[in-house]
C-alpha cells in the first residue's frame, strides 16, 4: 500500500483527531462560560496538543501478540483528548472561572476548528479531483 504523497492517511487521521478535539474543546469552553456564576464549580479544559507531542514518527515497536506491552511512543491513532481541572490560579469570588480568559479561549478555539476543516476538505477536494481524474 502506498503510504507516501496523496495517498498517506496520517494527515486524514491527524486533521479528523484536531476537528474532534476543537469540537470537545468548544463544548469545554461552553460549558466553563455557561457557569461562570456557579458557586463551587472548577473550570475544565481539553488537553490534546500536549499529548501529541509524545506521538507521532518516532520508533515502535512492532507487537506479535495483543497482549504484549507497546514499546515507544503511541501512534496518532491512539491520541485521545482528555478533559482535567484546569489550574487557573484565578478566583472571581464565586469559582475560578475566568470569563474573559474562557471568552479569548473560545474565540482562538474557533479559529483552530475552522482551520483544521478547512485543511481537511481540502485534503478530500484533492482526493476526489484524483479519483476523478481531473487536474488542476
Amino acid at each position: 500500500m502506498l503510504k507516501t504523497g496523496l495517498f498517506d492517511r496520517s494527515h486524514l487521521t491527524t486533521l479528523k483527531k484536531a476537528v474532534d478535539a476543537y469540537a470537545q474543546r468548544h463544548q469545554v469552553t461552553a460549558q466553563n462560560i455557561a457557569n461562570v456564576e456557579t458557586s463551587g464549580y472548577r473550570a475544565r479544559e481539553l488537553k490534546f496538543e500536549d499529548l501529541l507531542t509524545g506521538a507521532g514518527a518516532s520508533i515502535e515497536g512492532y507487537r506479535t501478540h495483543p497482549n504484549h506491552f507497546p514499546i515507544g511512543r503511541q501512534g496518532l491513532g491512539n491520541v485521545n483528548p482528555r478533559t482535567v481541572d484546569a489550574d487557573t490560579g484565578y478566583d472571581n469570588g464565586v469559582n475560578d472561572v475566568d470569563i474573559d480568559a474562557e471568552m479569548a479561549n473560545l474565540a482562538t478555539n474557533d479559529l483552530s476548528y475552522r482551520l483544521a476543516t478547512r485543511l481537511l476538505s481540502q485534503r478530500y477536494s484533492v482526493l476526489r479531483s484524483a479519483i476523478k481524474g481531473q487536474t488542476r
